[in-house]
């Protein structure tokens, strides 16, 4: 992989680069009949399909959209026939179509061969490459799943299937009725494929809490430069969630084989299907982390009100551990007995997850991002404390009727 292949960023495409090798006819139909599956999708609600408003919307919709791509095919050329300046520009080591900015370096898609392949920075130290494609073979494991086709560490590149669909993500989250049924349907399978995966292991919360918080501590959060109010609030919510922790017991947890990034951004749908893609975090964690990741992803990224995530969650969860009491009874009792402990788990895994990531992220701010993380866990805990304390409540009125109408 000796030759260099040059992308540039057309304005207003994100992090999306087109390569400039690539005949403008293949990029007119990776625009046109394409772009979907590489970008995220708008989910309507439905209402009022076929109304006359509906088909004008639609209408607009799809003119705006040819007249869009149209101006990006003219820039393209001026930039392949040098008609423009090159600016910004990344050159990579493979062929594709577009590249997308990632984690820890940039993917190519060839949607030619089916592949994505994903070249890591240079600044990224090998261990870190060897580490995160360990990881990376987990999803092969499964039919929802990428395989990994090639793989050259030293090279700092792996090559992976190409799935071809359409994400499940949208910047407006859709309603929970549809959601609640997409989880009962193709999430859950999906999480009970994972838990199952491999005999899980127990540990005391005590001892995996702080094997976590040593591993943080070793980390670079306190380095110069980071905002050390924002690094005092993560600090301060860390110490909160583990006095939590302590105050409920030692008490044993199951960790088992978890995606890690468990939601709508890295699921694709396809007409084999619900496909998971992006499995860079997969690895041992509390039970219920994939769950918590698909729900909370909801109101922190797509700003879903933390009563309506609160709404949700009452419902699925009881709806996963009754389908776990038949395949998985004792992890399916650990989940009823210590929901609490798990769900404040979840917090800290998050967390940690996210700090890891801080040292090599160049898309986002993930210091805001856990802030963000932060403030939605402290909201909904607030929501579930009044609803503890309207349940308690709502028990001694019906105690005290009970012993009264036994009085008379």
């Amino acid at each position: 992989m000796g030759y260099r292949y040059q992308y540039v960023k057309i304005p207003g495409e994100g992090n999306r680069y087109f390569c400039i090798q690539q005949n403008p006819f293949v990029l007119a139909w990776l625009l046109f009949f394409k772009k979907n599956t590489l970008l995220p999708m708008t989910i309507g609600d439905g209402a009022g399909k076929w109304s006359l408003n509906y088909i004008k919307s639609e209408i607009c919709h799809y003119y705006s959209f040819s007249r869009t791509n149209i101006n990006k095919l003219i820039r393209f050329m001026k930039y392949k026939f040098h008609l423009q300046s090159l600016d910004p520009l990344v050159e990579l080591p493979c062929y594709g179509q577009i590249c997308v900015l990632v984690n820890k370096g940039h993917k190519i898609f060839d949607l030619r061969r089916r592949v994505a392949i994903k070249v890591y920075r240079d600044d990224i130290d090998m261990p870190d490459i060897t580490h995160e494609m360990e990881r990376l073979q987990k999803g092969s494991l499964f039919d929802f799943g990428p395989s990994i086709r090639r793989k050259n560490i030293r090279e700092r590149w792996y090559e992976e299937d190409y799935i071809d669909g359409v994400r499940d993500y949208s910047a407006k989250p859709r309603n929970s009725s549809d959601l609640l049924k997409k989880f009962h349907e193709e999430i859950v399978p999906c999480l009970e494929r994972l838990i199952l995966h491999q005999s899980p292991v127990t540990k005391n919360t005590g001892d995996y809490v702080d094997e976590i918080k040593s591993i943080m501590a070793s980390g670079n959060l306190m380095r110069e430069g980071l905002d050390t109010h924002k690094i005092e609030k993560i600090t301060a919510f860390i110490d909160s969630i583990t006095e939590q922790l302590h105050s409920a017991g030692n008490v044993p947890v199951y960790l088992v084989l978890t995606h890690g990034d468990f939601c709508p951004a890295n699921m694709l749908n396809t007409r084999h299907g619900l496909r998971v893609i992006d499995w860079e975090s997969a690895t041992l964690r509390s039970a219920l982390f994939d769950f918590y990741s698909y729900f909370f992803y909801r109101s922190v990224h797509q700003k879903l009100p933390v009563g309506q995530l609160s709404s949700e969650i009452e419902v699925a969860l009881p709806y996963l551990t009754g389908k776990l009491n038949t395949t998985a009874p004792d992890i399916s009792r650990s989940l009823k007995s210590f929901e609490k402990v798990y769900r404040w788990l979840y917090y800290i895994e998050r967390v940690h997850m996210l700090i890891e990531r801080e040292r090599y992220d160049t898309k986002h701010n993930i210091i805001d991002v856990i802030l963000r993380f932060i403030e939605v866990f402290n909201t909904y805990e607030g929501i579930s404390s009044d609803h503890n304390e309207k349940f308690r409540h709502i028990n001694s009125i019906t105690s005290i009727n009970f012993k009264a109408e036994e009085a008379k």
